[in-house]
């Protein structure tokens, strides 16, 4: 548990950070206000969300995007911009909402400028707060309905006037306000709120410790427990970067000492963070948009992303311990015990199980996220070890809130690009042009989604690039005979697995520097080890028992096959099994997996063989080893 004073907290403050810390304390207020006692209007409560965002972002981030620098006279503009244009629509929100038709009624003068100003002040928020890449994206959206008429092909548009762009995304539902900004001012926030008051209270520690109780004393268990700790939180944080930085920083270091290479155990971190936002309950912040846009339950949506999850970590914890066997490493022993662990932080289960049951049952996130964080404030109290003074508990509030920009700013930007695809109808161009280019043969297509989600991927955070396919590349997947949940759960995996592949793989990247390790050979790395979750998705897209859709029977084949599978893929990835492979055996094990993850007897049965086949070689060469030995 972080120990702070009041005095540390807010006396000893300068009175910009002291102005920030109450902004911050006010929005995450402000969000458990809402999800207990019920959301505001839609339009007023993202006016809300994002006009407390918007100045927190101008208050945390200096112009260069850092949150230690200087901050300038001039970060004062932006503040006061941020009053007058969000206020404007909350001192006028029964006119605009009731009385007033968006794209319609006429923009006075001053709201064509204050909703240039809005938009501006989203622009510069998502250069400081996100990236350049994000900025850049949005920019030239901004730009395409002016030039689109005099571009050819699927790329023309009608002409489209420039205060129609204002009035949709400064004074409608579209555009800046729309759904993406909708969910991030609803459900996103709770669940990083609930995150930074674990952090504060010791609730990770509790994640660590059995992590490495259970996990640490085994074969290559310093890696295990990364894996162990990195599900366990990203589970609940759905947060990848976040994650390494949070349990990479333990598990990092006794990887190294445990004798495992800079680069694999950066990798090993940066690959078990990232499937945090793929492993349910609470997934990454795009599984809550998937909701929104496809119309899926959030609690189905978490039925049919369980199992590749599963197997996506079952393929992380054989490769470990077939690279630990390899390398010969030895188990690593620490003084710590379940039963002292469960003795100080037991209690911090109480949240966690409160939040994955009100999920599980069918509870709006919104409530499940905001029942999570009173009983975390509730349940920290219980113990000495884990309790929370006033100013512990505010400074947890304010970390949400400052945490929540990220994706807040990068929904309300992806909100933009969004808009100007619905404006000038380029989704459905792109989406005909995309079933065009497939010749209507879906495996093609996916290929394609494939390209496009690592793209997007490469340049965008992976709730703004899931969201660009979800207005373009699913719909034509869908098109093509894809089921709408497989089809949005594949451009979701391929959007997260931008996070550790490069050249933009920011985990890897976290990871890396935590390790002391070379940057891109651990990306690379990373992308071997997450290999499953790059087969995983063209897998599901014809068998749907992996999403656990069908018949029980179907299922069970499905589930069984694919978990031999996955342990084929990781003997080929490591070159290890009961020694070490060959060029031959690997490939074998590597055609055994694809046959086995794929549907039907048919390849099952295929897959079988190759195991067969595999198993041969492996006691052909073990005889051969032994007799020279013998020699």
């Amino acid at each position: 548990m972080t120990t702070l004073t009041w005095k540390e907290y807010w006396c000893d403050k300068p009175a910009l950070k002291k102005f920030a810390s109450i902004v911050g304390v006010l929005l995450s207020v402000f969000q458990l206000y809402t999800a207990l006692f019920g959301s505001l209007d839609a339009l007023m409560q993202r006016s809300i969300h994002l006009g407390l965002g918007l100045l927190l972002v101008f208050l945390v981030y200096d112009a260069k995007g850092t949150t230690r620098g200087k901050k300038s006279r001039f970060d004062v503009i932006p503040l006061i911009a941020v009053f007058f244009t969000i206020g404007y629509v909350l001192w006028n929100y029964e006119w605009i909402t009731v009385e007033r038709y968006s794209l319609i009624s006429p923009l006075a003068w001053y709201e064509k400028v204050l909703g240039v100003v809005c938009i501006l002040l989203v622009l510069e928020a998502a250069r400081r707060v996100v990236s350049s890449g994000l900025l850049y994206v949005a920019v030239a959206f901004i730009f395409y309905p002016f030039i689109a008429p005099f571009l050819p092909g699927l790329l023309r548009a009608a002409p489209t006037d420039w205060t129609a762009i204002i009035d949709f995304n400064f004074l409608s539902m579209g555009g800046i306000f729309g759904i993406p900004l909708g969910v991030s001012a609803t459900e996103i926030a709770l669940f990083i709120i609930f995150g930074s008051i674990l952090l504060r209270c010791g609730g990770t520690t509790l994640i660590s410790n059995i992590a490495f109780a259970f996990a640490g004393r085994t074969t290559g268990g310093p890696a295990k427990v990364a894996v162990v700790g990195s599900t366990l939180f990203g589970m609940i944080s759905g947060t990848a970067t976040g994650n390494v930085a949070t349990i990479g920083s333990v598990t990092i270091p006794m990887m190294k000492k445990a004798g495992y290479h800079a680069n694999f155990a950066a990798a090993v971190e940066a690959a078990a963070s990232t499937g945090g936002q793929i492993m349910p309950p609470v997934m990454g912040a795009a599984a809550f948009v998937m909701s929104a846009f496809s119309g899926i339950p959030y609690s189905t949506i978490l039925k049919y992303a369980i199992f590749p999850a599963i197997l996506f970590y079952m393929s992380l914890f054989f490769i470990i311990d077939l690279e630990a066997r390899k390398l010969k490493l030895q188990p690593v022993f620490a003084d710590i015990t379940v039963r002292e662990t469960i003795k100080q932080y037991g209690h911090m289960i109480i949240p966690i199980i409160a939040l994955i049951y009100m999920l599980v049952a069918g509870f709006t996130p919104r409530l499940a996220g905001g029942i999570g964080c009173v009983s975390a404030l509730v349940a920290a109290q219980f113990r000495k070890s884990t309790r929370m003074s006033l100013p512990v508990v505010l400074a947890a509030l304010e970390d949400g809130a400052v945490r929540m920009l990220i994706v807040m700013i990068a929904c309300a930007t992806a909100g933009i690009i969004v808009g100007t695809v619905d404006m000038t109808g380029l989704g459905h161009r792109l989406g005909s042009a995309f079933i065009y280019l497939a010749h209507g043969h879906l495996l093609l297509g996916l290929i394609l989604g494939c390209l496009v989600a690592f793209i997007l991927g490469m340049g965008l955070p992976t709730t703004p690039a899931y969201i660009i396919q979800a207005a373009t590349v699913i719909p034509a997947l869908i098109g093509l005979g894809l089921s709408m949940p497989a089809a949005h759960l594949f451009a979701f995996y391929f959007s997260c697995l931008a996070m550790i592949t490069p050249p933009d793989a920011s985990a890897a990247f976290t990871a890396a520097a935590i390790a002391d390790a070379d940057a891109w050979k651990t990306g690379w790395t990373a992308t071997r080890l997450a290999l499953v979750a790059f087969i995983v998705p063209f897998m599901f897209a014809y068998d749907p028992g992996l999403l656990l859709m069908g018949s029980t029977m179907s299922i069970i084949l499905s589930v069984v096959t694919a978990i031999i599978g996955v342990f084929c893929l990781a003997v080929s990835i490591s070159g290890y099994f009961r020694r070490t492979l060959g060029v031959v055996e690997r490939a074998i094990a590597f055609m055994a997996a694809i046959a086995l993850i794929a549907p039907g007897l048919i390849m099952a049965s295929i897959g079988v063989c190759l195991i067969i086949i595999l198993a041969l070689f492996q006691l052909k060469g073990r005889k051969t080893a032994i007799d020279m030995a013998s020699k």
